[in-house]
């Protein structure tokens, strides 16, 4: 419409953004959900991320950047706003063997090593989490082995503090650059852990300080201090086969949808909800896997003209039979996207 035109106008006149209406969201997260975004563009440099932020903010447009899209559920309507997809998939230099005199043959995993080696490596936000996991334990850098089984982008690793096999994103993360809705630059180092700083760099399960930050716009950088570890490969290795063995990877899904509760009960919110009965619980075309309990999927065959109302349908009935049964309160780990603020 006129307003599109215009909004595309400011974009093209702000450095060229490539503004476009009306895109359909399914093709952009793992649960392949979602109606049109009223606005869509994509960001492959940091002078597009601050033209977005600035345009969305003199727009007063709703604005969220997108990563893999695999912890979203959109709303069956889109999104009444301005989606923005990560494409900065930059990795600064190249990822050197952390034991490049080691020998190569089978079994020689105790061969010489250089105690106390690290190395820093300055990544896009767009980048593939997984695959920059598996990059580094393979050249036998450890710190990152389990982002190889986490589908998601750098940025969105950072944002949500992603973690798995009792390890977190934090603990590796030596500072984010990022800009403001404004589109200005800021860059926040991380210390040890994410807990030197006081409480504007704390990172806590699933959480930064970015989630809270009103001023805040979108990550664009991350930069990481891994450790030289003969292990690092083949625990990497371990962690993808028991995620194969135990996660439905090959069903539209969004990982897992609920966090583990600190709850008296010590049992992971996959083993309440298994414990509970409900591994197939079916609500249209949403279902509780039948591999992982804590894993909602897209039921293949059951097609449904409203799939996000679905999934929240199913996610509500699980948090209410979970009540019900133990009085645990489970959260959401996913982020459910609705159409307009409510």
């Amino acid at each position: 419409g006129r307003e599109g035109a215009r909004l595309r106008c400011r974009a093209t006149a702000a450095g060229g953004l490539a503004v476009e209406e009306n895109v359909p969201l399914a093709g952009y997260c793992s649960f392949g959900i979602g109606g049109p975004a009223r606005y869509f563009a994509k960001a492959r440099t940091l002078e597009d991320v601050r033209d977005a932020c600035r345009l969305v903010r003199a727009e007063g447009l709703r604005f969220m950047v997108v990563g893999k899209g695999s912890n979203l559920l959109f709303d069956d309507r889109g999104f009444d706003g301005f989606v923005l997809v990560n494409e900065l998939s930059f990795l600064d230099g190249d990822i050197p063997q952390a034991f490049p005199n080691r020998a190569k043959t089978k079994g020689s995993s105790s061969a010489s090593t250089s105690s106390g080696g690290t190395l820093r490596v300055r990544v896009g936000s767009g980048y593939p989490f997984n695959t920059l996991g598996q990059l580094l334990s393979s050249a036998g850098w450890g710190g990152l082995e389990f982002a190889t089984g986490i589908p998601g982008t750098v940025g969105g690793a950072v944002f949500m503090n992603a973690g798995a096999n009792g390890r977190e994103t934090k603990e590796s993360l030596v500072s984010v650059e990022y800009v403001t809705k404004g589109g200005e630059s800021r860059e926040l180092h991380v210390g040890g852990g994410g807990e030197e700083g006081g409480p504007k760099t704390r990172f806590g399960y699933r959480t930064s300080p970015f989630q809270s930050d009103e001023d805040f716009g979108a990550i664009v950088a991350a930069t990481f201090e891994l450790r030289a570890d003969p292990e690092a490969k083949a625990r990497a290795r371990q962690y993808m086969q028991r995620r194969g063995a135990s996660q439905p990877l090959k069903e539209k899904s969004a990982g897992c949808v609920f966090r583990n509760p600190s709850s008296p009960t010590n049992l992971s919110a996959g083993a309440l909800i298994d414990r509970a009965g409900l591994k197939g619980a079916t609500v249209g075309s949403a279902q509780v896997s039948c591999v992982h309990a804590n894993y909602l999927v897209v039921a293949s065959g059951n097609e449904s003209s409203w799939p996000s109302r679905d999934m929240k349908d199913l996610i509500a009935l699980v948090k209410k039979k979970i009540k019900q049964q133990t009085g645990v309160d489970l959260q959401e780990e996913i982020r459910i996207v609705p159409f307009q603020e409510e």
